[in-house]
């Protein structure tokens, strides 16, 4: 059983490096990092963000329906991971620790990140969460 799983863990590492190394527009995209004295809140459109990898990718990915929702995935390996392994759909809202449906969520970009995203339950909980970080900034 542990053999399974070092090789399960092998195999996801790789899938995650052939799709970071495979996406060029993810390198060179032109996305504005979020940071906390921006005033609006971007939220970025679900069609852009490998839902595997969680990252915004500048550029249209592939779409993956599930159950009668839409994820997206940025190469064949997160389309098969997205359609294989719930737990790949969900994500933590950063503020309640509620578990989100990616397809459902409010997507913003990780502050002082060009790439990385958070996926919160409503754009209450990313107010709020933006809120309570600026307030506790030193």
């Amino acid at each position: 059983m542990k053999v399974n799983s070092l090789i399960a863990f092998a195999l996801f590492m790789l899938l995650l490096l052939s799709c970071n190394s495979g996406n060029k527009n993810a390198a060179n995209n032109t996305f504005n990092t979020v940071s906390f004295s921006d005033s609006a809140i971007k939220r970025l459109p679900n069609s852009q963000v490998c839902m595997v990898n969680n990252r915004f990718m500048n550029s249209e990915q592939i779409p993956v329906p599930v159950e009668g929702k839409t994820y997206y995935g940025c190469c064949q390996g997160c389309v098969k991971m997205l359609n294989e392994n719930p737990t790949s759909r969900f994500a933590a809202d950063p503020l309640s620790g509620e578990q989100v449906d990616k397809a459902m969520a409010f997507i913003v970009g990780k502050p002082g990140s060009k790439e990385d995203v958070l996926y919160f339950k409503s754009e209450t909980n990313v107010r709020e969460y933006f809120d309570k970080s600026l307030n506790h900034k030193p």
